[in-house]
């Protein structure tokens, strides 16, 4: 079960990737409303939630994390995800937050659906190819048999 995101802070000093274990020059830091755990991610990781969490389904291109300052002084951060068709749309943290915790979720079904399945990967995908049962019956076997070592003994001989 996914949980709710509460911030994401962007850790510029860079780090080393926990899953990837390579230095990367800007990490993603989770935070949850639970404040139990903070998860630290890549830039790639963080893409592949948004674009698993995109509905009708569409390929991020780039994110980044924009500060506003009104004219009153107050200070908004919104995100803006561009797609590779080009669009974009700009989100309020709420909703960029729930965007990741839908990939997420669609990843962990994904996952789910895969062991649940009735299909086992290691039973060959078509069994006509790939099992031995022939449809030469033994009388034939045995003359093909008999004409193969025929051939064999007359390439030995020359």
């Amino acid at each position: 079960m996914s949980k709710i995101i509460n911030s994401i802070d962007i850790l510029t000093d860079g780090g080393i990737n926990p899953e990837t274990d390579i230095y990367e020059e800007k990490l993603y830091q989770l935070n949850f409303i639970d404040n139990t755990e903070q998860r630290i991610m890549g830039r790639s990781k963080l893409s592949e939630y948004l674009t698993k969490g995109t509905v009708p389904s569409k390929t991020i291109h780039s994110f980044k994390k924009w500060d506003i300052t009104t004219t009153q002084g107050f200070k908004v951060r919104t995100w803006v995800i561009v797609y590779d068709d080009k669009s974009h749309v700009q989100m309020i943290n709420k909703d960029f937050y729930s965007l990741v915790t839908n990939g997420h979720k669609v990843e962990q079904e994904k996952e789910e659906n895969k062991k649940n399945s009735s299909y086992n990967e290691s039973t060959p995908l078509n069994p006509v190819l790939f099992e031995n049962k022939s449809t030469t019956t033994e009388e034939e076997r045995n003359e093909i048999d008999s004409f193969r070592n025929k051939i064999l003994e007359e390439i030995d001989l020359n």
